[in-house]
């Protein structure tokens, strides 16, 4: 599948895609204007989206499914890497169309029912960081993107489903000064990512008092009197955090 993005009809004919899944229960086929509509032609229509030149000799695997947002990360800058990811962090109509692409990881189902959940999860919101962050597909990339030389670093905020945004992930990546510092995402990444299994350190998503609202505390705390930046400076903080932190490194 060629790399498109909506139009500003295209976004609006989502937004009334959607409101109609959460009348039929279907993700692929609904009802709009008395008419039967699917998903594949909101996302191959000429009359919703555009084909990006820039990107024509490009092939998404539509069919791909992903483990974790992490794999999506890694799957997509794998494609996108030589043209220029930067050109797309504003594009709302992108961002969007890509998500619709991959709209059935996307939602949840409970009770056999489709749960779409907040719209910005899915609409592209690049002018609203509180909101930016929180699209499933362009907030993980761009943090990926950001660190890209060394996207392992990431790993504890990415690991997870792409329809679900963990409370680690909210707490860390709604702070730009926190998620944009490799020193803290360095911690981050030693406290609550388990390297030998692949996945979150039991309680890494809790409220306790080492949960990573917390730790997020104590860095504005430690922040107001000393200066980390660097990934080398993870070894020093790590040592400066208050001890119940360190039931996570004898895991």
């Amino acid at each position: 599948m060629k790399l498109r993005r909506f139009t500003d009809a295209g976004v609006a004919k989502t937004r009334a895609f959607l409101a109609a899944v959460k009348e039929s229960n279907d993700v692929e086929n609904v009802t709009l204007d008395g008419q039967p509509f699917t998903r594949a032609t909101l996302l191959s229509s000429p009359a919703y989206s555009d084909v990006i030149p820039a990107l024509a000799d490009l092939d998404l695997d539509e069919t791909r499914t992903f483990d974790t947002t992490f794999a999506f990360c890694e799957y997509f800058d794998s494609l996108i890497h030589d043209h220029n990811p930067q050109a797309y962090r504003e594009d709302v109509g992108f961002w969007t169309w890509l998500v619709m692409v991959y709209l059935p990881q996307s939602v949840k189902t409970k009770g056999g029912k489709v749960c779409l959940g907040e719209q910005a999860k899915l609409i592209y919101v690049p002018d609203n960081y509180q909101r930016q962050y929180r699209h499933f597909l362009a907030g993980p990339y761009y943090l990926y993107f950001y660190y890209r030389e060394m996207p392992d670093i990431c790993r504890a905020v990415l690991t997870h489903k792409i329809n679900t945004l963990p409370d680690i992930t909210e707490q860390i990546t709604s702070r730009y000064d926190v998620v944009h510092n490799p020193a803290y995402l360095a911690v981050v990444n030693e406290l609550y990512f388990d390297k030998k299994k692949g996945i979150l350190r039991r309680g890494a998503g809790g409220k306790g008092p080492s949960a990573p609202r917390n730790l997020v505390r104590v860095i504005d705390q430690l922040a107001m009197t000393r200066d980390f930046f660097d990934v080398g400076d993870s070894a020093c903080l790590l040592k400066l955090l208050p001890n119940h932190f360190s039931s996570f490194l004898e895991i």
